[in-house]
């Protein structure tokens, strides 16, 4: 019943004041994601999401999790009490964040550790617009897009009308909890050189105790005339010091509910986390008369050190950097009476990792664990489009990737302590888009990708005969994908609508019985998305999404446990996001954002026998935007009824009804105000 409604209370929202398809002009969208090139959305066989900087403006998300979650097939949960929060595309719970490829201006975020991506670290201002493809990227991409990826491009200066152009922002705001922040942003335009930049910094107690936060972050764009093309060079650099407040332990046979009785405390006051970061990639674009040839040489690299009180102490301090090559080019052609677009490429990734764990900071020169791993992916992609008929485009891929990595822990010289893998991995995909009366089409695609096991995922620091350290080397996972939808877009509605289904051989999964990452047995995910956005007037739109997921396992036992037919934890069924931007004049904007997630199985609940199920929620943000000349200001109130929920829990093993949660702050206030010179 509840399924019903809520799909009902979606299409009348949303497709109901459809006008008939031939009454309204298509719009018409630039995307980069689903080509490494720029092109229309069509270019696709999937669907791609488009979320612009006037969107985002006028959101009332105030992080860029928050605003991903407004659409179809994105859940989000947070352990931290940061906007870092762990995003899951098409239900994979706790692994979320390695199924969903994650890049920044086309260069991954992803890390081959475990690490959430550093969100916090890309200010929304600095954002031109963001691309979602569920379920796709694998063959351009790469691993990792087996629930889909999300490309954020930035903010670039574009050329001037004539003579040197300046424009300077600057924004501070403050809030709940001892909350501040500021940023500045700066664009600088002349006839050969220009630049974008932004600064901008956040001090916050936060909602928790000990979970106090200092952040700092830069992104720049420069760009001049290369020839007939451009020259780019990106950089930026993020530092994040954070407390982690732990959970909060509910155990109804001790008359223990930390939930009730001290929401807010910390059972970890000790624990902390630090972070330094920074990225740089040059490249440039080039066209020429049989196509065009883009390429680009990135750098990144973090340093990480966390401390973790409990038995005993553990301390880390983690060195990782990334170096890419990544040529590609495009190169239309005529072949058989049909007009082809051809992209081939060559991604060439090469990972270090050297990582010291110790029982605290002076003891990080004996270490307990010293872990070197190094990792090397050399990828050759295909994409051929072709223009079957005025309606019917047909996509065809195929990824050829060599993975060659070794780990070992140096300060372990027992064998079992050291391992190598060479694996050659493919992905495919064959899709067709028909484009039926104006504005309509339909889409339905076949397509194969892969993950590799990450550093965190193949060591156990405990996992050897004499309790010491071991690498177990992992399978490849694999997913079968399947998936077909129809896409509407007009000037005042767009709606998406699709059904998939995806089967995995070797998941990779954590083991919360054995404290160590395993291959599955097969499991599948299958869902329905739907997603549309209504402009009722010139002055208010409304947007819904829901997502229907289904994830379980086919077959096979955990820990001796049958769990064919189960539910996959941290999985919610049903997931739906309301939001509208209403101008109320021509100075002020309100905008406001609904979310219900369903139930949900709590982690470590595989055999699906815990008895209960992480509680439904729902939550309301509001803001309300004032211009004023050059002055813009905000008001924003997050969790409106200030309802007390969490995202993330998990179930004891040994003791029915014990569970530790993650509680999301209650009712809360940012206030901010930007003014442009």
């Amino acid at each position: 019943m509840k399924q019903k409604l809520i799909t009902a209370a979606l299409f009348s929202a949303v497709i109901s004041p459809l006008p008939a398809y031939a009454e309204t002009p298509v719009l018409q969208e630039v995307v980069v994601t689903a080509t490494r090139f720029p092109s229309p959305p069509q270019s696709s066989a999937g669907s791609v999401t488009v979320i612009t900087s006037g969107d985002i403006e006028k959101s009332a998300a105030s992080t860029l999790p928050g605003l991903l979650a407004q659409h179809a097939g994105i859940h989000v949960s947070s352990s931290d009490g940061t906007a870092d929060m762990a995003i899951d595309m098409r239900g994979f719970g706790a692994s979320g964040n390695q199924n969903t490829l994650v890049l920044l201006d086309g260069q991954q975020l992803n890390d081959i550790d475990l690490t959430a991506i550093r969100w916090s670290a890309i200010p929304l201002a600095s954002i031109e617009r963001i691309e979602i493809m569920n379920g796709d990227g694998a063959v351009l991409y790469g691993g990792g897009a087996t629930g889909g990826t999300i490309n954020i491009i930035t903010r670039h200066p574009d050329k001037p009308g004539a003579g040197q152009q300046l424009q300077r922002s600057a924004s501070i705001g403050a809030g709940s909890y001892a909350t501040n922040e500021w940023q500045l942003a700066l664009t600088s335009t002349g006839d050969r050189v220009r630049l974008y930049t932004t600064v901008g910094g956040l001090e916050s107690a936060n909602y928790r105790a000990n979970n106090h936060i200092d952040q700092n972050n830069l992104e720049a764009d420069a760009r001049t005339d290369a020839g007939p093309g451009v020259a780019i060079v990106k950089f930026g650099a993020n530092y994040q010091n954070l407390r982690y407040p732990g959970p909060r332990r509910v155990d109804p046979a001790a008359g223990v509910d930390q939930l009730a009785t001290d929401r807010r405390g910390t059972s970890t006051p000790l624990d902390y986390g630090q972070s330094d970061g920074r990225h740089i990639s040059l490249g440039t674009s080039q066209p020429f008369t049989w196509g065009d040839l883009a390429v680009e040489v990135a750098y990144r690299d973090k340093q990480q050190q966390a401390y973790f009180d409990a038995f005993g102490g553990s301390y880390l301090d983690t060195n990782l950097n990334r170096r890419s090559l990544t040529p590609r080019v495009k190169i239309p052609y005529q072949l058989g009476g049909l007009s082809h677009e051809l992209i081939t490429g060559l991604d060439i990734i090469n990972w270090d990792y050297d990582s010291t764990r110790a029982n605290s900071p002076a003891a990080v020169n004996t270490p307990s664990a010293h872990i070197l791993a190094r990792q090397l992916d050399r990828g050759l992609y295909v994409q051929d489009t072709s223009q079957l008929s005025v309606n019917n485009e047909l996509t065809l891929g195929a990824r050829i990737q060599q993975v060659d990595y070794q780990a070992r822990d140096a300060a372990n010289p027992a064998p079992y302590a050291s391992g190598t893998q060479e694996r050659t991995v493919t992905a495919y995909e064959a899709g067709l888009r028909h484009n039926l009366k104006p504005g309509w089409s339909l889409f339905g695609r076949l397509s194969r990708s892969f993950r590799i096991a990450t550093v965190d995922e193949i060591y156990d620091q405990y996992g050897g005969p004499s309790f010491d350290s071991r690498i177990t080397v992992l399978e490849p996972q694999t997913a079968r994908h399947g998936e077909a939808g129809i896409d509407y877009g007009a000037e005042n509605n767009k709606v998406r609508v699709s059904i998939y289904h995806i089967n995995l051989n070797n998941e990779i999964h954590y083991n919360a019985i054995t404290f160590r990452n395993m291959n599955l047995a097969p499991t599948r995910r299958y869902g329905l998305e739907m997603e549309g956005t209504h402009r009722y007037t010139e002055r208010l739109a409304v947007t819904a999404a829901y997502s229907y997921t289904v994830a379980k396992f086919r077959e096979g036992s955990y820990n001796g446990v049958d769990v064919s037919g189960n539910d996959i934890p941290l999985v919610p069924r049903q997931r739906l996001a309301l939001s509208s931007s209403w101008e109320i004049t021509a100075k002020n904007m309100f905008s406001g954002m609904m979310t219900y997630v369903g139930e949900q199985r709590f982690d470590n609940d595989q055999a699906n026998a815990y008895g209960q199920k992480m509680p439904a929620y729902a939550t309301v943000d509001v803001k309300l935007a004032h211009r004023e000349g050059r002055w813009r200001l905000t008001a924003a109130v997050n969790n409106l009824f200030n309802r007390k929920y969490f995202t993330y829990a998990v179930a004891s093993t040994f003791s029915p009804g014990v569970y530790n949660a993650y509680p999301m702050p209650e009712r809360n206030f940012l206030l901010n105000a930007n003014y442009s010179f």
